[in-house]
């Protein structure tokens, strides 16, 4: 068996904000890709999440990703 004739060195790992491939599941998606979720909620608290968040000026989708991310780190 031949040698390789040019060597093969280790690569650097992305950086934080570089997309990498998800290769763990079925097909290979980029980190930043959506994926859509469904939650049933009574229709007042809808109300009260939709106003609360276009209070905040923010969508209800960041204020939803911000309150997981608190709780995350609250519960450890």
């Amino acid at each position: 068996m031949e040698k390789p004739k040019r060597s093969i060195s280790k690569l650097a790992p992305p950086a934080d904000n570089e997309p990498t491939l998800n290769v763990t599941g079925k097909g290979a998606e980029p980190d930043f890709a959506t994926k859509p979720i469904q939650l049933k909620v009574p229709i007042s608290k809808h109300k009260e999440m939709k106003s609360y968040a276009a209070e905040q000026g923010i969508t209800m989708r960041e204020m939803l990703l911000e309150g997981y991310e608190l709780l995350k780190s609250k519960r450890g």
